[in-house]
């Protein structure tokens, strides 16, 4: 029932509406008691203390949301940005861009490169690329505690001729937050708590829709169990051990490396001007 003196949004109504419906079904379906509910609803409540209401969600519902995203979508595929990312990240400066990393910082070195091209194949140069992924130990910059702000998390641009270069570490598969009521659900289901190892990246280019990615790495761990549902194909890059001389210094490095590669297709806003489309 709306009231009348009250401006409705056509498909915020329909949605709740329908969502509404859903749930009422669900609790006749499942006989949902009034201590039932509670507990549903003091769970959430608890996500919001812990901080986890962002992860609560995330875990299960985002993949699918990002898919739908995905539907009649130019360019790359999206993926999910997930719980951790923070904007204003250092500007890094290239040509070879170097993540911001503590100078013991653990892990294999990784050299991870590509292009940035529109729909066209034409490439992109001043795209914006905002990178982020944990450490060797699982952990991220800024969300779990001593580590230096921003460790591990930086942005860059691609050069005219659409390629960029990062040197960073590879990071490995990690467990979730699992001692809020994220991991009460998770262990009620009886499933683990594990990501697959991923690199985080947004890219921005004022003509071009703005695009959240999250990459992957052939061989590894969880990709076909990851707790959050968020692999797909056409995410999931080769790496390559490094250490040959020549193209550790045809890269501008002295050691060994692992190399990753991965190119983006952007597309064009609507509202780009004519004379860039």
């Amino acid at each position: 029932m709306t009231h009348p003196d009250v401006a409705v949004d056509g498909r915020i109504h329909t949605v709740v509406e329908d969502l509404e419906q859903v749930l009422l079904e669900f609790v006749r379906k499942h006989q949902i008691t009034h201590s039932d509910y509670r507990a549903a609803t003091d769970l959430i409540i608890e996500s919001i203390k812990a901080g986890e209401e962002s992860l609560l969600f995330d875990v299960f519902f985002e993949a699918e949301a990002t898919d739908v995203g995905n539907l009649g979508r130019d360019g790359s595929p999206e993926a999910i940005e997930g719980p951790f990312y923070l904007p204003g990240a250092p500007i890094l400066d290239g040509p070879l861009n170097v993540m911001p990393q503590r100078g013991d910082e653990k892990g294999q070195p990784l050299l991870f490169r590509g292009t940035v091209t529109d729909t066209d194949g034409q490439p992109l140069g001043g795209v914006e690329l905002d990178l982020w992924h944990a450490d060797a130990d699982g952990l991220y910059s800024n969300i779990h505690p001593n580590i230096p702000d921003y460790n591990l998390r930086g942005r860059f641009v691609s050069e005219a001729d659409g390629t960029f270069r990062v040197l960073t570490i590879l990071p490995p598969p990690y467990e979730i937050p699992k001692d809020g009521p994220t991991g009460t659900v998770l262990r009620a289901l009886g499933r683990h708590f594990f990501r697959p190892a991923h690199l985080h990246i947004k890219l921005r280019h004022n003509d071009f829709e703005d695009m959240t990615s999250q990459l992957y790495f052939q061989g590894g761990a969880y990709l076909d169990n990851d707790v959050a549902g968020a692999v797909r194909d056409g995410l999931v890059i080769e790496l390559r051990e490094v250490d040959d001389t020549a193209l550790i210094s045809e890269q501008g490095l002295d050691h060994p490396y692992t190399d990753a590669r991965y190119d983006f297709v952007l597309a064009r806003t609507h509202n780009a001007p004519l004379e860039n489309r």
